[in-house]
């Protein structure tokens, strides 16, 4: 965030040189920090914030029953990939509102406000043009039976097996596409596996619900169904883990949905007791990554961080 507080410090504008610095951020976001720079880099942190709440509310509000509100927040909160890292991701995260408000204009059909959308979106992080093609998934009028679920499980197991032999084409297609994102292009490293082996567990519970969803929540489990594809490959290239990003809110309603779907109240209670446990550990993990931990070990609010001098 450094960087960007220098950009917007008045005392700093000028010394930037703005065409340095064109290649490395899209348009919309050096038009959005020019706007701010009078105000500082802390009001346009508060006005992202005030976005991003705006949205996931309605969101929320609009496809999660009432009465488990609390666990699209708590997952909101305490799942790292949304409210932290977002916090810092901020160019996505608000192409990432921008995906999640152009939701229901897939299941519509509505060619002209779902692409506004989306090209809004790749203003601020380019990576969002990759979501245009998911336009059609609202003609794609099939559910997710028993077979089907199976063949999207052995697809999900087959990339982490053989995921390494796409590496070439993956390397090419974001070289190509993404420059400015060079900086991703590292791998990560499997732990214990344990997280892998819950997050599996988790992507078979979400495809047999997904069978007895109907109309715009069997959209909403599709693209969650899309999130949990993308984790065999950011283990390959950083990236493609950000562009799972963008797919992982509709977690944020099929997770409640399904909860709710549970008949069996000792299934419920098991399903929300590892849920919640193991939400709370990669909680609790990632202030103790090496990776996370110097950047979010502190926490300031927007009174009292450090000024710039």
């Amino acid at each position: 965030m450094g960087y960007y507080q220098d950009f917007l410090d008045v005392n700093h504008y000028r010394k930037i040189n703005y065409h340095d610095i064109a290649f490395h951020y899209e348009p919309g976001w050096l038009f959005l920090c020019r706007i701010f720079a009078p105000i500082g880099f802390f009001g346009m942190v508060m006005f992202l914030s005030l976005i991003n709440s705006v949205v996931y509310y309605r969101f929320i509000s609009s496809y999660v029953p009432k009465k488990y509100y609390w666990l699209a927040v708590f997952i909101y909160i305490c799942d790292p990939g949304f409210m932290l890292i977002q916090a810092s991701a901020m160019r996505q995260s608000l192409a990432i509102c921008l995906f999640i408000v152009a939701i229901p204009y897939i299941f519509k059909k509505d060619f002209l406000r779902y692409s506004a959308c989306i090209l809004l979106g790749y203003l601020f992080h380019s990576s969002a043009l990759i979501l245009w093609p998911l336009y059609f998934l609202g003609f794609v009028n099939w559910k997710i039976n028993k077979s089907a679920a199976i063949l999207i499980f052995l697809l999900f197991v087959s990339l982490f097996l053989f995921g390494k032999y796409l590496m070439p084409f993956l390397n090419q297609f974001i070289l190509k596409n993404f420059e400015r994102y060079e900086g991703y292009h590292a791998s990560a490293e499997i732990g214990t596996g344990l997280g892998l082996i819950y997050s599996s567990v988790l992507f078979i519970v979400v495809l047999y619900f997904a069978r007895f969803q109907v109309q715009e929540i069997a959209l909403i489990f599709k693209i969650a169904i899309f999130s949990f594809m993308f984790i065999p490959l950011s283990f390959l290239i950083q990236i493609v883990g950000r562009i799972g990003m963008y797919f992982e809110p509709a977690t944020l309603v099929a997770y409640p949905l399904l909860l709710k779907q549970i008949k069996k109240e000792y299934l419920k209670v098991i399903f929300l007791v590892s849920f919640l446990g193991f939400t709370g550990y990669t909680f609790f993990q990632f202030f103790h990554s090496d990776l996370w931990k110097e950047a979010f070990g502190t926490y300031h609010t927007i009174f009292t961080a450090p000024k710039i001098d």
